[in-house]
């Protein structure tokens, strides 16, 4: 077991931290090890030339060498104690440092910033935002879920954010901080996206001095950048795909009904929000018209005839939909019956952390994947962006386009087809 301080890897100014080593691993399926360290952030910061990389501590701070030295010490302390008890558990053992009385105190992480009588701290201006914001309930609980994530990173570093502090060094720590909570880089996003956004809206305030980083963009890239570049599990359906499912026999009624209403959802592009609202009276004279839910737009999309295969099953209603989830566990077991099995590259979480591996394809299909499919099937007919943009309800060209998933290899196939045709 050892110790050693460290200093995170970008910024003009980085965060100390301090890593406890004492031979934990785990196996990936590839059999390799990983090895588990605990990382105590302590809350000061230093420029870059001030550290001895080799000896981690400071140049000329000796004050500062001392804290860590002590914080050192009685990091192995806590350990050398939980192992003698036999109480010595990865998670425990993070807890116990996390939380340790006198560990904080030795940086002082229990201070209390004083602030002027009319400021507004950032945790409680986004609260009140949120309260007051004219968004759906599912943005609602985005947005908490944001709070939930800043406010545990405060207390996960021991220091308040303040509308100054909310930087580019903030963003940094933040993403390193999600990254270790084996956040995917998809909601490690959406968590920055809605950070910019409540900065933005503090910005706009005469009584609030923002940070401006987060409007900086550096060589074209904003510097509260994305960190999720590719987004490995998600998956569409081709139609050849969605045939197979359609055409699957299920073991039982309900099973069946559930498949009908993911094939209605791939010839649709609707989410399940608006599924679960579908009538009979949204549909006439070819067109299946319905104001969406979570945007609040109205879609008209046109009745194909694999569409109207499945409606004529239900000359009344349509079968009740379920929670997401129970819906997303069925959905799995109904593309396993149709053989959707292909392998593909996806994030796992096993024993608590994230590999890279080659799962089958069913796995990774969710009530999300019938829209992207509806709408990665549709851009390879040939339709443009525009057209189907009005289908799906989307605003911007952008957000459209990442919905799109075409392999290189279905691309070479379109481009000879309609090489083809001309």
């Amino acid at each position: 077991m050892k110790t050693k301080a460290f200093i995170t890897a970008r910024g003009k100014t980085r965060s100390i931290f301090i890593r406890l080593s004492y031979g934990a691993y785990e196996v990936n399926p590839d059999g390799l090890k990983k090895y588990r360290r605990i990382e105590y952030y302590t809350g000061e910061t230093i420029r870059p030339n001030e550290w001895i990389n080799i000896k981690g501590k400071s140049r000329n701070n000796s004050f500062l060498n001392g804290q860590i030295e002590r914080a050192c010490i009685r990091m192995e302390k806590i350990y050398a104690e939980m192992a003698y008890d036999g109480k010595l558990d990865h998670e425990a053992l993070k807890e116990a440092i996390k939380s340790d009385g006198e560990l904080n105190d030795i940086f002082h992480k229990g201070r209390i910033v004083e602030v002027k009588e009319n400021y507004i701290a950032p945790m409680d201006f986004i609260q009140r935002y949120i309260d007051k914001a004219n968004v759906s309930e599912g943005t609602r609980k985005d947005y908490l879920n944001t709070l939930m994530h800043l406010k545990a990173f405060d207390e996960y570093r021991g220091r308040t954010a303040t509308w100054k502090t909310l930087g580019y060094e903030y963003y940094l720590e933040l993403v390193n901080y999600l990254k270790e909570k084996q956040l995917k880089g998809s909601t490690i996003d959406k968590i920055i996206k809605n950070l910019k956004l409540f900065l933005q809206q503090a910005d706009l305030q005469d009584n609030i001095s923002v940070n401006q980083d987060f409007k900086r963009i550096i060589s074209g890239k904003s510097l509260f950048a994305k960190v999720n570049r590719e987004e490995t599990d998600h998956v569409y359906l081709d139609e050849t795909e969605i045939k197979m499912i359609t055409d699957a026999k299920m073991p039982d009624e309900r099973l069946a009904e559930i498949r009908d209403l993911f094939v209605i959802q791939c010839w649709t592009g609707l989410r399940i929000s608006d599924l679960s609202r579908l009538e009979r009276g949204n549909i006439a004279n070819g067109l299946l018209s319905i104001k969406t839910k979570k945007t609040k737009e109205s879609v008209v999309v046109p009745v194909t005839e694999e569409l109207q295969k499945v409606l004529n099953k239900y000359p009344e209603q349509l079968p009740k939909t379920m929670t997401d989830q129970h819906y997303n566990r069925q959905l799995k077991i109904i593309c396993k019956f149709a053989g959707i099995d292909e392998p593909i590259m996806a994030e796992v979480k096993t024993n608590g952390m994230t590999v890279i591996k080659q799962v089958p394809k069913y796995e990774l299909v969710t009530s999300h994947t019938a829209r992207r499919s509806f709408a990665t099937n549709l851009y390879r007919r040939g339709l443009p962006a525009s057209q189907i943009m009005l289908l799906t309800g989307h605003k911007t060209e952008g957000a459209f386009l990442r919905y799109i998933k075409v392999s290189k290899e279905d691309n070479a196939r379109d481009v000879l087809r309609k090489l083809k045709i001309s």
